[in-house]
Parts: structure tokens; C-alpha cells; sequence
């Protein structure tokens, strides 16, 4: 007797073989049917049956991919029958699930294709974000650059930056090159040892700077630091708060300057005019004193007059020389050849020999050499050798002991005999006492026939330099 086919339904997971309502079919054949007369029952078999599937609506959809007309018959016979809805034939059943599968790839695909263009704009939303990033860190180091290009091209500046414990955290080439020490050697270390020993000592200066920064934003200095090989140097410096976008406090700038010389101009300008108050003061001591003994020796207000003004004429002639110096001293070259200037006219130029090596004379022996020598000279040109035209003077200058002692010696020659004047002038006290009371000279003065000589022999006190801290 032909077998028969029972059909049953039974639920697997999804999506392996499935349709839509994730249920299988799966067709079995039968045993053989059951004797003549007798019910399945009693022949041992259980009644041919269909198991519902477990979601109703499948139902509907497997209906809906169950083969029609005669795509649903085998070899050209007739329709095969569903039993309780369902397919009545393997083939069917298998066309049912090539069906689902079919559908159910479409939908893959459906799926696959939204995860590509989801994929595709998410891999173009990354690449912007990506170039965005490049471009953003191309900028940055290029400002990090262009900030180190700046740094280390103030090489007239030392710039360096500190932690909140006062280690450098950063020295630019400015620092290395006025300090001494490189930014390898400087990196971590407190800056204690650019500050002098005095302005370390109990947490002095370095600590209590910091301290001021912290609180104010900013400080700024006017002090000696020190230099890796011990040497001092005049700074001019500002620090300054390192804040970040909140306000907090992150760290130190240092910026410094070498004043040094600056440093000493200002000094030199203080000397000067300590200097200038003491010379001023001198000066008129001795305008004092040369009007009390340019009376002395005349007897009529014209003779004062002109004596007087031809030496307070010598005052200023010293004045002006030592001013062009900035007071530090002034040529004894330059001091002779003023004050025979007046006489070197015509051909008597020849006739005034000037010779002797280079000699700055101290600003405190310049204006009483310089009226000394105006003494001889107007004595000269009374009574000496240049009353008359072929007349002539010779000053010639040496030093002896290391340069610290000048010898001067004025000769004049061709004027007419020379005697012993009958009383001591001003000029004679000014060369025997002036001069070996300021500065322990020794004058030798004598009135030969031939004409007047004069000796100075005297010592040349150093110019102090101006301190230097």
C-alpha cells in the first residue's frame, strides 16, 4: 500500500531555515497505511495531524508564499491540497522555505545596504574629523614653533618659566648666553644661585619674590645677580603670574636684562655730580681766593679788572675742557695748547713747542694746573719772553716712577733779560703752595737771564672707577 506523508510543524531558532513566524516545516513519510476496516487507531498509527504553528499570523504569511496554480503541481497533475492551511507535499514545503529564505536575504541585503551607507558617513564624518584634527595639531605646532622661534631669538633677554616650587620648567638660548648655564643643566633646579649670597640668605629674595608674584600678578626687580663663573651683572627684571583659563595659579615667568652698563652710566652720572658739587664748590673757593689776591697785587680797579678776568677766562677755559670729558679728567696737551693759544699768532706759532707723551690729568688737578700755567704764560707775555715777536716758549712733560709721577717743565727763550721780581704774585704763590698743598708737588722756580724756567713735579692720583655692587 503507498506511503503516505504526515506533515508536522515544529518550532527552531531564527534564522536558520525559516520563515517569517520562525517556524520550520518539515515533511516526513508516513508507515504504511493502516489494514482495510481498521482505523489508524487500531493499526497502531497515530491519526495523520498538523501542529498550528505558535504565532497565528504566520500563518497568514506562509499562506502567502504558498506556491498558486501550477506552480504548486508536480509533473502537470493537479494542485496539491494544503492540509489545515499548510503545504500537502515536500515540494511544496521546501518551495516555502526557499521562498522565506529568499525573502529573508532581501532583507539582509536591505539590511547590509543601510550598514554600508551607515558606515560610509560614519567613515566620511571620521575622515573630516580626523583632517580636522591634523590641520588643528599642524596649527598648534606651528605656534609652538613660531612661540620657540620667538623665545630663543630674544637671545638679549634671559626667559625662563618655573613650577610652584621655583624649579625651571623651561630656559630660553637669551638666559644660557647672559647666565652661563644651559637649559639642561638649569632644568629642575631652583634659581637660588643667580641671586647673590646676601640676597639668599633666611629665604630672602628668591622666596619672598615668588610670594609677591603669587599674590600681586607681577614684580619687578632692579639687583645684582650672579652669572655661572661668579661674575656680577646689573639685572633688569619682571616677573609674572602663569594662570590658566580658570584663574589657578600654574607657574612663573622671568624675563631679565643685562643693565650693567646702564647700571654704571647711572653711577658714573652720580659720581659726576657729587663731583660736580665738590668742583662747583671749589671753584668758587678759588674765584674767592684769586679775586683776594689779584687785589692784593694791583693797585687800580682797571689792573683788577683785567687780571681777574683774564683768570676767571682760565677757569673757564679748565671747565669746558673737563666737560667734554664728561669730568673724568682732561689732556694735558689740550690744557698747554689753550693756554698759549692767544699767542700763537703770525709766525710765532713755530716759536711754541709742545711735547710730551699722552697724560689725562685728574679733574682735581686740571683746573689748578691749568691756571698755573696761565700764570706763567701771562707773566711771560709781560715781562717774559713773549713781549716780544721772536720770543718763544718750550713745554715739554714726562713720567716717571710707572707713570705715577709728571714732570713739567716750562722754558721760555729769545725774550729779553730776566730779574728777580721784587715780590711774590699771585702766580708764584699758586706754583710753590697751590700745587704742593693739593697734590705733594714740588715746583722749582727760576728767573735765569735767559728767561724764566719752571719744574712741576707731581703725582697722578688714579680715577677711581665707579663701584660696581
Amino acid at each position: 500500500m503507498p506511503n503516505r506523508l504526515r506533515v508536522h510543524a515544529f518550532a527552531f531558532p531564527y534564522p536558520a531555515g525559516h520563515d517569517e513566524a520562525g517556524t520550520r516545516l518539515m515533511a516526513s513519510k508516513a508507515s504504511a497505511e493502516p489494514p482495510a476496516g481498521q482505523a489508524p487507531e487500531e493499526a497502531g498509527q497515530a491519526p495523520e495531524e498538523t501542529d498550528i504553528p505558535a504565532d497565528p499570523s504566520a500563518l497568514s504569511r506562509r499562506n502567502a508564499l504558498r506556491p498558486r496554480g501550477e506552480a504548486g503541481r508536480r509533473g502537470g497533475g493537479p494542485a496539491a491540497r494544503p492540509v489545515n492551511g499548510y503545504p500537502s507535499s515536500a515540494e511544496e514545503v521546501l518551495q516555502v522555505a526557499l521562498e522565506a529564505l529568499e525573502a529573508e536575504a532581501k532583507l539582509l541585503n536591505e539590511a547590509n545596504a543601510a550598514l554600508r551607507l551607515a558606515n560610509s558617513r560614519l567613515e566620511s564624518e571620521v575622515a573630516a574629523r580626523t583632517a580636522g584634527l591634523v590641520q588643528a595639531n599642524a596649527a598648534l605646532r606651528e605656534s609652538q614653533e613660531h612661540l620657540h622661534l620667538i623665545r630663543d631669538s630674544a637671545t638679549d633677554y634671559a626667559i625662563y618659566t618655573l613650577d610652584l616650587a621655583g624649579r625651571v620648567t623651561s630656559w630660553n638660548l637669551g638666559a644660557q648666553r647672559l647666565l652661563g648655564w644651559s637649559e639642561a643643566e638649569m632644568f629642575g633646579r631652583l634659581t637660588d644661585v643667580l641671586f647673590t649670597a646676601e640676597d639668599r640668605v633666611a629665604d630672602g629674595v628668591p622666596g619672598s619674590e615668588l610670594r609677591r608674584v603669587a599674590e600681586e600678578g607681577r614684580a619687578e626687580n632692579e639687583r645684582w645677580h650672579l652669572r655661572k663663573d661668579g661674575s656680577r651683572f646689573w639685572a633688569s627684571g619682571v616677573a609674572m603670574a602663569l594662570r590658566d583659563d580658570a584663574g589657578g595659579l600654574r607657574g612663573f615667568l622671568h624675563i631679565l636684562r643685562d643693565r650693567t652698563e646702564a647700571r654704571r652710566e647711572e653711577e658714573r652720572r652720580n659720581l659726576l655730580l657729587r663731583e660736580l658739587d665738590h668742583r662747583v664748590k671749589n671753584t668758587l673757593a678759588v674765584v674767592q681766593s684769586v679775586a683776594q689776591q689779584t687785589e692784593r697785587s694791583t693797585s687800580a680797579p682797571p689792573d683788577f679788572r683785567e687780571a681777574f678776568g683774564a683768570r676767571l677766562m682760565a677757569l673757564a677755559r679748565s671747565h669746558d675742557i673737563l666737560a667734554r670729558r664728561g669730568w673724568e679728567g682732561a689732556p694735558l696737551r689740550d690744557l698747554v695748547a689753550y693756554t698759549l693759544e692767544p699767542y700763537a699768532e703770525g709766525g710765532r706759532a713755530r716759536q711754541l713747542i709742545i711735547q710730551g707723551p699722552p697724560v689725562i690729568v685728574p679733574a682735581n688737578a686740571a683746573v689748578t694746573v691749568n691756571l698755573a700755567l696761565h700764570e706763567l704764560a701771562t707773566n711771560a707775555a709781560k715781562h717774559g719772553s713773549l713781549s716780544v715777536p721772536e720770543g718763544g716758549v718750550e713745554v715739554t712733560w714726562t713720567l716717571e716712577k710707572r707713570g705715577e709721577r709728571l714732570v713739567l717743565c716750562w722754558r721760555e727763550f729769545g725774550g729779553p733779560p730776566v730779574r728777580m721780581p721784587e715780590r711774590r704774585g699771585f702766580g708764584s704763590r699758586l706754583l710753590e703752595q697751590g700745587l704742593a698743598r693739593e697734590f705733594g708737588g714740588e715746583v722749582q722756580l727760576d728767573f735765569a737771564p735767559s728767561g724764566v724756567e719752571c719744574r712741576i713735579s707731581m703725582a697722578l692720583p688714579a680715577a677711581a672707577p665707579p663701584p660696581l655692587g
